[in-house]
């Protein structure tokens, strides 16, 4: 645990987070996982959410040498009794990932994680959810426009589902059927988020993959979890 605060305090540096939000209740989102990520040359975070007891779902882009996660967290730069700190075993990025195409991968834990209060599952639809649903985001990462402050404790925001049409007149030829679009201005996505879940009506239909920088200039993108049903189905079955 004490070199897991190390990185927090001194050498991790953020990925895409939600600013101009709130704080949330401590464990109200109790499938949130940190996920630490070593590479050569640097330690870098990653969002995901608990989808079983012994696999994560994040995005693909967060992938490295070595990842552990972060469970059951409110605050990440304090030792809280409700935390479960567990390596990740083995990573399963989708086999056609490619530079923001295809952004999701599956992280086979290498123990169960103890569920209760403040560590649990969220399910993941099969469905697509409609536009105009307001749904909401977490996470940890920075806290204005820029980038560059982070938060320690756990913040939240809603967020509107947006048209195809609306997405592909931000994005252009970045967006596609595979993926969701949404936002509000002035709140929503930024640097540190990658990876975290976008969740309507009890349940994670998008995984953070793309921001702009200034934070919400276009609408975040998020990977269409429904698309990708049988290749999660398929890959916790074999494992």
């Amino acid at each position: 645990m004490e070199i897991l605060y190390t990185l927090l305090a001194f050498g991790v540096t953020s990925a895409l987070a939600v600013f101009s939000g709130e704080v949330a209740q401590p464990h109200s989102r109790p499938y949130m996982a940190y996920v630490i990520i070593s590479r050569a040359d640097r330690h870098t975070s990653c969002l995901g959410f608990l989808i079983r007891k012994d696999f994560i779902l994040t995005a693909a882009s967060c992938g490295g040498t070595k990842l552990t996660a972060l469970l059951g967290a409110h605050n990440i730069l304090q030792d809280e009794e409700t935390q479960q700190v567990i390596d990740v075993e083995k990573s399963f990025p989708h086999p056609l990932y490619n530079n923001g195409t295809y952004d999701i991968m599956l992280l086979k834990l290498k123990k169960k994680a103890r569920l209760g209060e403040t560590v649990d599952l969220i399910p993941v639809p099969w469905r697509r959810v409609p536009p105009g649903t307001v749904c909401s985001v977490a996470g940890w990462g920075a806290v204005d426009r820029e980038g560059r402050n982070s938060s320690p404790e756990l913040r939240e925001t809603q967020v509107t589902v947006l048209s195809d049409e609306e997405c592909r007149k931000e994005w252009e030829e970045t967006f596609d059927e595979t993926k969701i679009c949404g936002g509000i201005p002035d709140r929503g996505i930024c640097r540190g988020d990658s990876g975290g879940p976008l969740v309507c009506e009890g349940m994670a239909h998008g995984i953070i993959s793309q921001g702009s920088i200034p934070c919400e200039e276009k609408p975040t993108i998020y990977t269409k979890i429904s698309v990708y049903e049988p290749w999660i189905r398929e890959t916790l079955e074999q494992n």
